[in-house]
């Protein structure tokens, strides 16, 4: 399910081109209100079905089948405007995934939400792209591989993990070595990520505004990092890629059919 150019869009049933450059303000305002509306929860869940190849292969992306729950909206949205200022989004982090149990009621202190090593609340990070994208429009910057550190950093703090700032201070010094990759796209264009990748934002140089969502698939159950079937999600599996852990004959067959049913599929 595609979505269109939010700009464009606007564009069109609105002012001229230039909208973006002359009310910014109420341009985001107006699509902000249209995304919320549309696309509805089965266009959300048909967009990370499309993207993920299938039904099947997204659930097993996901946490396995029935592992994962649907989303109802997309949450926040992060909206880039040109002008090549900096924000704080722009360091080195990984998105928390729970609230802390010191946490307020109502509280919005974001920095005080966690992470774990088994991926607490959080089945995949979602990127949606509501703007095309290209290098100079903001994308996200990703670490390629970092889940890996991440999953060394988490382990030794147990199911209380560590809080976001915490988290990427030591996700990043860990994971400086990684080479990096760009989330450019096309409107419509979604990225399904591991929990614990790395990534930060930047200074928007090129001329349109960028729009993303970015939300988490939450799993249906909590995610295990042993099972005795040893029937591990590509999530699972990568935590325990990145903890050392060896697989077991048992553990290698069910990946091997996982991923002899994702090229069936193609």
């Amino acid at each position: 399910m595609p979505l269109a150019n939010p700009v464009r869009q606007a564009d069109a049933a609105g002012p001229g081109p230039d909208r973006a450059v002359t009310d910014p303000i109420s341009l985001v305002t107006d699509l902000i209100a249209d995304a919320e509306e549309e696309p509805d929860s089965e266009g959300i869940q048909a967009m990370v079905v499309a993207v993920a190849g299938g039904r099947a292969k997204s659930c097993q992306i996901a946490g396995g089948q029935g592992r994962w729950a649907s989303r109802e909206a997309l949450g926040g949205f992060v909206v880039r405007f040109p002008g090549g200022e900096p924000a704080v989004v722009d360091g080195w982090h990984i998105d928390a995934s729970f609230p802390g149990e010191d946490l307020e009621a109502g509280s919005t202190d974001y920095m005080r939400w966690r992470a774990n090593v088994e991926s607490r609340d959080c089945a995949l990070r979602m990127f949606f792209l509501f703007s095309d994208v290209g290098e100079g429009d903001a994308p996200t910057r990703i670490r390629v591989g970092s889940h890996l550190e991440a999953a060394r950093v988490l382990e030794p703090e147990g199911e209380t993990g560590l809080d976001a700032r915490e988290l990427a201070r030591r996700a990043a010094a860990a994971s400086g070595h990684r080479p990096l990759a760009y989330a450019t796209g096309k409107a419509g264009d979604v990225y399904l990520c591991h929990p614990f990748l790395v990534h930060a934002g930047q200074p928007h140089r090129g001329t349109s505004p960028r729009f993303l969502g970015q939300p988490k698939l939450a799993p249906a159950q909590p995610l295990r990092l042993a099972r005795e079937d040893g029937a591990y999600s590509p999530v699972e599996i990568a935590i325990r890629r990145g903890l050392g852990r060896r697989q077991t004959d048992r553990q290698i067959g069910h990946l091997r059919r996982w991923a002899v049913g994702r090229l069936s599929q193609r």
